[in-house]
């Protein structure tokens, strides 16, 4: 009799957690993110890899949320930042170049928001190197060393190889975080930008178990 009342409570228990499990919100494979078909070889299995395009709103939406949550993380997250082009996009190719100069600079974090806001907000066209220049002059950055990152070779090889990068993370749309090169989510799959952080704290917290 024992036996059987045990066994009863041990299967109350398993369907409760169950339960409890399914109205936790705990992010499902297939809805709010998916497994890569191609995993990315030989990146870490917690790295977080943002696809983004300055010229996205919803990319501007979610720089800062990603930034804190990264903050957040002991030890602290670096964002492996990846801009995306199609190479029949010159207004994507040139976005790219603009970030490329910046992390050539050791500024691509610190100047993230404040190109989307002059992007965004000021209307402002960041697609020309005059453009950039006149910018760059406005944010007080010393002009000469943007000139020389933007027309360096380093940069242009950058640029050119960033559209087979975009593919080998299966990204098809920004923004798009990948983490550990196997999961991909974004707000649209996510719903919001609040419910992609929430997915990739869940994948990013999981990552090593996987």
């Amino acid at each position: 009799m024992k036996k059987k009342l045990l066994l009863r409570l041990l299967a109350l228990s398993t369907v409760l957690t169950c339960l409890l499990g399914a109205s936790s919100g705990v992010p499902k494979e297939g809805e709010q993110y998916i497994r890569l078909a191609h995993p990315v070889t030989g990146v870490d299995a917690r790295q977080v890899a943002e696809v983004f395009w300055y010229g996205c709103r919803h990319s501007y939406e979610i720089e800062r949320p990603l930034a804190e949550w990264a903050a957040r993380q002991k030890p602290p997250v670096k964002v492996v930042r990846i801009p995306a082009v199609w190479p029949d996009q010159p207004e994507m190719v040139a976005y790219a170049r603009l970030h490329y100069t910046l992390d050539r600079l050791g500024l691509a974090q610190r100047m993230a928001l404040p190109v989307f806001r002059a992007v965004h907000d000021q209307r402002k066209d960041l697609t020309t190197e005059a453009n950039v220049l006149a910018w760059a002059a406005e944010q007080g950055l010393d002009v000469g060393a943007v000139r020389t990152a933007y027309e360096s070779k380093k940069v242009t090889a950058a640029v050119e190889a960033a559209p087979a990068l975009r593919e080998r993370y299966q990204v098809v749309e920004q923004p798009t975080v990948v983490v550990g090169g196997r999961f991909r989510t974004s707000p649209f799959q996510a719903d919001s930008v609040a419910g992609t952080i929430r997915v990739v704290d869940h994948l990013h917290r999981t990552a090593a178990a996987r």
